[in-house]
Formats: structure tokens, C-alpha cells, sequence
């Protein structure tokens, strides 16, 4: 064991002083390559895979890295002589047969018995990367068995929702968000510049902010968001002339399925609301303009919230920021308010977003924003 924990110091070590690991579009700080990449076979999603360290004489154990983008997973397996996970960056989930799911943040260990069934990947919004120390053993390393079903999947989901509603501050990804949107839908310039380089400082992929500033023209429309685009064109040119190198990130994946456009969106607005959607709407104003109801459903909602660069709540918090910062649509921020409590956001965290209004843009704005939340979560408690 000794001369195990030695060799992961020592290849630790290493791939943090080179620095010049792959990294899978929208993945951050991988340190080891990405190897080879795997699509179906034991696996839900694209994963790759890294032989580390094969089993050896003096080490019976072999340790490998496996990268998996959001969603993807293992199928069920068993490994005779048991393993043990090392969570290194993003968020995954872990099962074992008859016990809830673990949710792995960099950092967690996970350790499974020999001979129980388990699975492990990636959340349905997070990359996820572990490092796994599976002993040699005369049965085999792993007992492949049957693929996770979606409902096993999503007890992951609803676990990780769970989790969120206990957490009062907005992530810091988030955070950075909601200034990149007030000061987009503000037209304010030169503190989105400021914006920007903050953004990518901590992280933000070159793609989620440009995905941030392309969601926009939804909601203050084509000028503010084409001005945005400019000016993050701008930052990154300034960037790349004092060699700084941002991360591309990953692009959105093509959609497959055979729905019709107006029933994906059905489809994401039920998800996002969790209330099913009467087809056509019988009052309102998408009854009054039945166009409008199409071009909600078939651009906003599946070719806009569609796009898997930015996950839902990324969306919302850009959304919500933006309609506060416009002023005078309150029953759209109580909707997008009230989308943001179902996906798991809490009340502190809608008021931390606020407090960052107030603080980049304006009291009044805040006030009306806390009014609407206030109101919002008074008719859930009913």
C-alpha cells in the first residue's frame, strides 16, 4: 500500500508540473491526458480512459483515469478484488446495489468492497473525472452487467437538487454570470470588460460566456448581445496579446432526436416549470397570438435552452439577472423565479443574486427583483 500511495504522489506530482495535459472540450484542469476516448460499450456517453500505471509484480493493482462529460456513465459492474475511486474534478455520482447515490466533488474518495455491484459518472450538468485503483484478482479486474436506467440515473439528479436547496451562496461560476448579464443588459461597456476578464480569470470557458451574451438576445434582444459578443471579442484579443491562453470549451452537441421542434420545447418548459403544458394554450397571451407560443416553444426553448453548453440553471441565473436589471416584466421573473426553486436554486441563493444586482447595477432594481421572490415563494408555501 506504501508503494501505491507513493507512485500517486509521485504521478501527481508530475502532471501538475507539466501542465500541458489534454483536456475534453469544456473539461478544466485535467492533469493527466485524456487517452482513449470510448462511446457506448460499458458506457452511457463519451468517456476517455487513461492507463496511469498497469498492475505490476511488486503492485497488484492497476490505476487508470477516466474522464466522463455530463451525463455519462458506467454500466453496473463488480470488481472481484473491490476499488477505489479518488474524485478529482467536477461532480459525479456513485451507487452501490441497494444503497442511495453518493454525489463526488473533487476531493472525495469512494472506496467499493469486492464483489458489489456499483456505478459511477458524471452529473447530467458536470464533467467528471476520477482516478481508479482496481487490484488484479484471478476472477478478472471488473465484471461487466447491465446498463444504469434512467431512473437510477436521476436519483442522482434529484439527490444533487436536494443538496443544492442547502447552500445560500450562488456558485461562483454563477456569480460571475450574473455580472457578465447585468452589465450586457444594461449596455454598460466598460465594466462588462471588467466582467469578462473575471470571468475567464476563474474559469468560465471562452463558450459558456459566449453562450451567456448569445442567450441574452432573448431577453434584451439582438443589439445588447451583439454588443456583448463585441466586447468579448475584444477582451480576448487583449488576452491573447499578453499570452493569455483561455479555454475554448466545449460546443453544444447536435440533436438527435426525432420530436418535432414544438414538442422539444413542450418538453424543456416542462422540465424547467415541472407542469405539464397544455397544447395550445387555451388563455393568455399565447392563445391570443399562437405565433408567439410557436416561436417559444420551437427557438427559445429547444434550440436556445437546448444547447448543452450551459446547464438550465446556468440559464436561469443569466435569465433572471436579465429581467431584473430590465425592469417592468415582473411576471416574467416571478415564471423564471419560480423555474429556478423547482431546478433546486434556493430562496438565499435567488437573494445572493440580488445583492449582486444591487451591488453592479442598482438598489432599485434589487428592491424590485426581492419583491417579486418575495412573493414567488409566499404562493409555493400555499
Amino acid at each position: 500500500m506504501k508503494n501505491i500511495k507513493f507512485k500517486i504522489v509521485l504521478l501527481l506530482t508530475l502532471c501538475f508540473l507539466k501542465s500541458t495535459a489534454q483536456t475534453p472540450p469544456g473539461m478544466l484542469n485535467t492533469i493527466f491526458p485524456l487517452g482513449d476516448k470510448i462511446e457506448g460499450g460499458n458506457f452511457t456517453g463519451t468517456v476517455w480512459v487513461t492507463q496511469l500505471l498497469p498492475a505490476d509484480s511488486t503492485i497488484n493493482a492497476a490505476i487508470g483515469n477516466v474522464v466522463f462529460e455530463p451525463g455519462a456513465r458506467s454500466k453496473w459492474h463488480k470488481h472481484p478484488g473491490g476499488q477505489t475511486l479518488l474524485a478529482l474534478e467536477g461532480v459525479g455520482y456513485y451507487q452501490e446495489k441497494g444503497k442511495p447515490v453518493q454525489i463526488l466533488r473533487k476531493g472525495d474518495v469512494a472506496r467499493c468492497p469486492p464483489d458489489v455491484e456499483h456505478w459511477h459518472g458524471a452529473s447530467h450538468d458536470n464533467w467528471f473525472v476520477q482516478m481508479a485503483i482496481t487490484p488484479e484478482h484471478p476472477k478478472g479486474r471488473v465484471i461487466w452487467l447491465h446498463e444504469v436506467s434512467e431512473g437510477d440515473y436521476q436519483m442522482g439528479f434529484k439527490k444533487q437538487q436536494e443538496a443544492q436547496r442547502n447552500l445560500h451562496d450562488l456558485e461562483q461560476r454563477h456569480q460571475h454570470i450574473v455580472a457578465i448579464s447585468s452589465f450586457t443588459t444594461k449596455g454598460d461597456l466598460e465594466q462588462l470588460k471588467k466582467a469578462l476578464h473575471e470571468g475567464l480569470n476563474v474559469g468560465l470557458s471562452i463558450n459558456e460566456i459566449k453562450e451567456v451574451l448569445v442567450h441574452l438576445y432573448a431577453y434584451c434582444g439582438f443589439p445588447r448581445s451583439i454588443q456583448g459578443l463585441n466586447t468579448l471579442m475584444a477582451v480576448l484579443e487583449t488576452r491573447k496579446t499578453q499570452g493569455i491562453i483561455d479555454v475554448t470549451g466545449k460546443t453544444a452537441t447536435p440533436v438527435t432526436d426525432t420530436l418535432s421542434k414544438y414538442e422539444r420545447g413542450k418538453k424543456v418548459l416542462e422540465a424547467l416549470s415541472g407542469q405539464p403544458q397544455i397544447t395550445p394554450p387555451k388563455s393568455g397571451y399565447g392563445a391570443f397570438s399562437p405565433e408567439i407560443d410557436v416561436f417559444l416553444k420551437e427557438h427559445l426553448f429547444a434550440d436556445v435552452f437546448g444547447r448543452d453548453i450551459l446547464s438550465y440553471t446556468d440559464r436561469e441565473v443569466a435569465t433572471i439577472t436579465a429581467l431584473v436589471n430590465l425592469g417592468g416584466v415582473e411576471p416574467m421573473m416571478m415564471g423564471h423565479m419560480g423555474i429556478a426553486l423547482n431546478l433546486g436554486m434556493t430562496e438565499a441563493q435567488l437573494l445572493h443574486l440580488l445583492a449582486i444586482v444591487e451591488t453592479k447595477t442598482g438598489k432599485s432594481e434589487a428592491d424590485k427583483g426581492r419583491k417579486v421572490l418575495s412573493e414567488v415563494v409566499a404562493s409555493r408555501k400555499k
